[in-house]
């Protein structure tokens, strides 16, 4: 240990000391340290450098509904006894298992208007019957103790508009990258995160959130979980990043919108690379340098 200490101390690396190795650029102002090996710490930095966040891209990335009871407020869609307007189709981790959306049939009940405000159940009968049969468990809640009078609100509001909006779904831990399509037929379910853009492509912006660039970003500042397993959350996800689309030249989006729809993980390789200007170098630190 005392051999160590001297070893940390020197003005530089002793070479006889194996265990030990130097980093650069671990540090950047705030951002987190990135103890990766070196050549893919400096891969991040220049992409880091050299490009917006997904989010200064035009893409919001959010997260599905946390309802609190979800054995009161999920149920089969055609089964749930409420009005139409009362209800959505939901998706969650289970309907996207094969990579595509595969929906099981479950729904989601809205307990608000438009406006944002919880709605007057005495204006919806059926649904007011339904949330009054469980009653016990939903205003058991802790939001609900908090104000007995919004005892039958989900803890986020729901947002209607979002089950039409083409998305791209990504559940919270997965060993790889695992980006989905969805049309814009579904409410995402609180364990899967998801992405909207009112500029990029969604095809595109699939094959780009699948490749190795985006995977490295995510496993270098994400948690690590038991079993090489990595979390994919919001504050990971809005650290990557990407180009704006205006700037994605036209031969390029047709590869990487062929690339997602053909389910290619190679050629979303390829696309990505020519996105991200990786020369050969960088291309072969996605591996790591062995340092």
């Amino acid at each position: 240990m005392v051999a160590l200490a001297d070893a940390l101390r020197a003005k530089t690396l002793p070479k006889e000391r194996k265990e030990l190795r130097e980093l650069a650029r671990v540090t950047n102002g705030a951002e987190p340290w990135l103890l990766e090996s070196s050549d893919q710490t400096a891969l991040i930095r220049r992409i880091e450098q050299q490009f917006p966040t997904i989010e200064e891209a035009a893409c919001k990335v959010g997260i599905g509904v946390a309802t609190g009871a979800d054995k009161a407020f999920i149920g089969d869609f055609d089964s749930l006894d409420v009005e139409p307007d009362r209800k959505l189709p939901l998706v969650g981790t289970r309907d996207i298992l094969t990579g595509e959306v595969q929906w099981r049939g479950q729904g989601v009940i809205n307990p608000f208007a438009d406006d944002g405000r919880l709605v007057d159940l005495r204006q919806y009968p059926r649904l007011r019957r339904y949330l009054e049969a469980r009653k016990d468990e939903i205003a058991g809640r802790h939001c609900a103790q908090k104000t007995p009078t919004n005892w039958y609100r989900t803890i986020d509001r729901i947002f209607p508009p979002l089950a039409k909006r083409p998305k791209l779904l990504i559940p919270d831990i997965k060993g790889e990258a695992h980006i989905v399509f969805e049309r814009g037929r579904l409410y995402p379910h609180h364990n899967l995160y998801y992405v909207t853009s009112k500029e990029w492509n969604l095809r595109a912006l699939q094959a780009v959130l699948l490749s190795d660039v985006i995977r490295l970003f995510v496993s270098t500042y994400s948690t690590r979980m038991r079993g090489g397993y990595f979390r994919f959350q919001a504050q990971y996800l809005r650290r990557i990043r990407i180009p704006y689309w205006r700037d994605v030249p036209e031969a390029l989006r047709k590869e990487l919108i062929e690339a997602a729809t053909n389910r290619n993980p190679q050629a979303c390789n390829r696309a990505a690379f020519r996105l991200y200007r990786l020369s050969q170098e960088e291309r072969s630190a996605l591996g790591g340098n062995g340092e």
